[in-house]
């Protein structure tokens, strides 16, 4: 098969320019517009689990987002061997959620700052409709402002669960699980996510870097990895899709194939001799699409089997890797590979057919 050579012969250094691009209108995508939104795990809010097949996804969706005002609505059925059930999850509304904030910032500030927390707890107050009684103290204002909030909040679950009743035909007594997750816990599974991200970078540059022992491949692999993450939440973002921890969990999975395919490249390309540089790299990119575009099929196959059975959680791990897989068809054959072959002729001369 001539095509891989005379894909990276003479201009393979112009290929580099697509993913470029692409990173440009990717971050764009991501921090400017749309924007990149964050789900229930990240910023808090509340999930409504009921056992009934008398429900469907977008009905219901459209009743608490134009009716009761609800944002970031997500419902998913699930089809069990027990029988079929309703997962309703809805962020807080804003002045709920910064008095939910305020309240937690107002107990974390108790035992430090008096002054501090009190103010912070008498605004959480006003904040829900309440009024601060004459000279009351910190655990008062504490108790006041958290009956407030928590009061808040069981109201409107309370009328998503009567909207449901009454708009879908559901017996009065249908019992409801209620779960909230508070802003707080969402914030600190945030930070955990980006810590345990970030320290997974670190030790994939630290490894790569010990295996390889030269700078330019380690780094390539290394770009590798975060562009087919910055792929996957630009994709994800477009389509509006919001970032839940299994969506977190399949982007880590995708660093670890992203790495297995760049080693693939960047072994074979700079370590084995049997061939020219570009015929290895043609027996590679051979290979690595193979392999990718089975994965590919493998996971359409889960996205199609979670998408008709409503399991979510499948459903935002199979479209992530999904998104992520085409990053990593772009950054492995149009920009490590180049790099690579970039990096080779710089130590041993031009390209050639003869070279080995």
């Amino acid at each position: 098969m001539n095509f891989p050579i005379k894909l990276y012969d003479k201009n393979y250094k112009r290929l580099m320019i697509v993913p470029a691009v692409l990173v440009i209108l990717f971050l764009f995508i991501v921090f400017v517009y749309p924007g990149m939104t964050l789900g229930l795990d990240f910023v808090g809010g509340t999930r409504i689990v009921v056992n009934t097949d008398k429900l469907s996804e977008k009905p219901v969706k459209n009743l608490l987002t134009n009716e009761l005002n609800l944002p970031e609505v997500k419902v998913g059925i699930v089809t069990g061997p027990f029988g079929v059930s309703a997962r309703i999850e809805y962020a807080e509304p804003k002045v709920l959620s910064e008095a939910r904030s305020l309240l937690d910032q107002g107990i974390a500030a108790k035992s430090n700052n008096g002054e501090k927390a009190q103010s912070l707890l008498k605004e959480a107050v006003v904040k829900m409709g309440g009024t601060v009684p004459a000279g009351a103290s910190v655990d008062e204002l504490v108790t006041l402002a958290s009956l407030s909030v928590n009061g808040e909040s069981s109201k409107i679950s309370g009328q998503v669960q009567e909207k449901l009743i009454s708009s879908f035909g559901l017996p009065t007594d249908t019992p409801f699980t209620v779960e909230q997750v508070t802003p707080t816990f969402g914030a600190s599974f945030l930070a955990n996510t980006l810590f345990v991200s970030i320290i997974s970078i670190i030790l994939l540059i630290m490894t790569i870097f010990l295996f390889f022992r030269e700078f330019i491949p380690s780094l390539a692999v290394v770009e590798a990895a975060l562009f087919d993450m910055l792929t996957a939440l630009a994709l994800l973002t477009l389509f509006g899709f919001s970032i839940t921890l299994s969506t977190v969990a399949a982007l880590l999975m995708m660093v670890g194939y992203s790495v297995d395919t760049d080693i693939l490249l960047t072994t074979r390309l700079l370590k084995r001799k049997d061939k020219t540089v570009l015929g290895r790299a043609n027996d590679t990119l051979i290979t690595g699409l193979t392999v990718t575009s089975t994965l590919i099929g493998a996971t359409l196959v889960m996205l199609v089997v979670s998408w008709s059975s409503q399991i979510s959680t499948i459903f935002e791990i199979s479209i992530t890797i999904l998104f992520g897989l085409v990053g990593d068809l772009i950054a492995t054959w149009l920009t490590n590979a180049p790099i690579l072959l970039w990096y080779w002729e710089k130590k041993h001369g031009p390209l050639s057919e003869e070279q080995a």
